[in-house]
């Protein structure tokens, strides 16, 4: 089970962060003020683009949430899900570079099954993908298309796992393009070129059909 327990800046980064630490180290004493002041520059925009805050993560529990930080740049009713065969609403995430590269869960519920697949000769972006299934039987899948400047992600959730609405469970470098398939009974809450942020931004709010027979009935 992912843990919702991290610092600010993301550990996947902390490799790569010492090692500019020692160099900028090395630069004040083998080159001078100079070398420093570039070395300091770099590891500070490091840091900047490694950060990974905290998130408030709504207390809907039927909502779906934005997995990553990006803008929204596609709403597609009535998308086909290729792997499920099943009609769904679809929207788009495209990240920046700049943007928090860490993903969370849309929403809660168990992860029914993930697929990982190399890219073809029509398509340069690897892509991953998974599916949760909420308590209340709604489906959601996320699809990941990797940026081609690193093709490197760093997913925590296992088939069969449960994992929380919000929760952190994954990290990807230079961010990515992100289709997010949810039940085509949903209520979608965010437009095209709308920021979001992951865990906290709602996408959309599922409408199961009693309670909007309960709505119907309560306003004739």
């Amino acid at each position: 089970m992912p843990s919702n327990r991290y610092p600010l800046i993301a550990r996947e980064a902390w490799a790569i962060l010492f090692i500019l630490l020692g160099l900028t180290v090395l630069a004040q004493f083998l080159f001078g003020p100079a070398a420093f002041i570039i070395s300091l520059a770099i590891l500070s925009v490091a840091v900047y683009l490694f950060r990974d805050p905290n998130r408030i993560i709504p207390s809907q529990p039927l909502a779906i949430v934005s997995p990553v930080h990006g803008i929204v740049t596609l709403i597609e009713e009535e998308a086909e899900e290729i792997r499920m065969h099943n009609k769904t609403i679809r929207v788009q995430i495209t990240m920046r570079s700049h943007d928090v590269y860490s993903f969370r869960s849309p929403i809660e519920g168990k992860v029914m099954d993930q697929w990982s697949s190399s890219p073809n000769k029509n398509e340069s972006r690897r892509h991953f993908d998974f599916y949760i299934r909420s308590d209340e039987g709604d489906d959601v899948v996320t699809a990941i298309r990797l940026r081609d400047i690193v093709r490197r992600f760093h997913m925590y959730l296992h088939s069969g796992e449960r994992v929380g609405q919000g929760q952190r469970c994954g990290y990807f470098y230079f961010g990515g393009v992100i289709d997010v398939f949810i039940p085509l009974q949903s209520k979608v809450q965010v437009e095209v070129g709308q920021y979001v942020q992951s865990g906290s931004t709602v996408l959309a709010q599922i409408i199961h059909s009693e309670v909007a027979s309960v709505i119907q009935n309560d306003n004739p």
